[in-house]
């Protein structure tokens, strides 16, 4: 029993020490395998925001070129409109033109601009056009259909409006309602003397201009000219 006893005591260190060795071993184990699970993370975590931060640099390239895009279309249609109501102004000018010379009955054509020139002369701020201005047998009026400016310009007479209903264009000399809309576009026709300042006989200078503001507030300008010709120039 002594013997027995005294092993025993003997042992006991050494139990323990193995233990204490085994305790030690794995608790070593649990650090290095926590530090490498903190450093997997660490990581994870860096290549997830490195993977957004190229997804977001991939993702607005595409974005903002789109956006650019909807913005030049809308430029577009905005300057073929302008394009559009300029052209309209000249072929108005030139109708009237034509009404004249076909109804002149003077020996020399004189009457070929009569109530056109003075009403939309440049000097005076050129005038503004309202096609719906009709006569009785349905041709255009030209002391209605042109409204001269004046030395004060023509103001508000300038706006065209835009019928939500038709899709037509026209301007007026008073506010219109619904369904007509005032529309960020403004005309003026003016006339320029070629030859004999101040009545013309052969050729007169016609310019459209329509003011219209793009996507970013500044405004933009259409301007459209053409010459006109008398059909029967006085020749002496």
């Amino acid at each position: 029993m002594l013997f027995f006893s005294t092993q025993t005591t003997k042992e006991l260190p050494t139990t323990t020490s193995a233990a204490c060795l085994c305790v030690s071993v794995r608790r070593q184990s649990c650090l290095r395998r926590g530090r490498g699970r903190q450093a997997q993370a660490g990581i994870t975590l860096i290549e997830s925001i490195v993977s957004i931060a190229l997804l977001s640099i991939a993702v607005a390239g595409p974005m903002t070129l789109a956006a650019h895009s909807i913005k030049a279309v809308g430029a577009a249609r905005t300057e073929m409109i302008a394009t559009h109501l300029a052209e309209e102004g000249l072929e108005v000018v030139h109708s009237l033109r034509d009404n004249n010379s076909a109804d002149d009955s003077t020996s020399d054509g004189r009457n070929w601009m009569r109530d056109i020139r003075n009403t939309c002369d440049a000097v005076n701020n050129g005038c503004v056009i309202d096609l719906t201005k009709h006569a009785v047998n349905d041709v255009w009026d030209t002391k209605e259909v042109l409204n001269k400016c004046g030395g004060s310009g023509c103001g508000d007479k300038t706006i065209v409006y835009f019928n939500t209903q038709t899709g037509l264009y026209r301007q007026s000399d008073d506010p219109l309602t619904s369904p007509w809309i005032s529309t960020q576009f403004r005309r003026v026709i003016s006339i320029t003397d070629v030859d004999n300042p101040g009545n013309p006989q052969r050729q007169a200078r016609v310019t459209s201009v329509v003011t219209y503001p793009d996507y970013g507030g500044k405004t933009q300008t259409m301007s459209i000219s053409e010459d006109l010709y008398n059909w029967f120039p006085y020749l002496h």
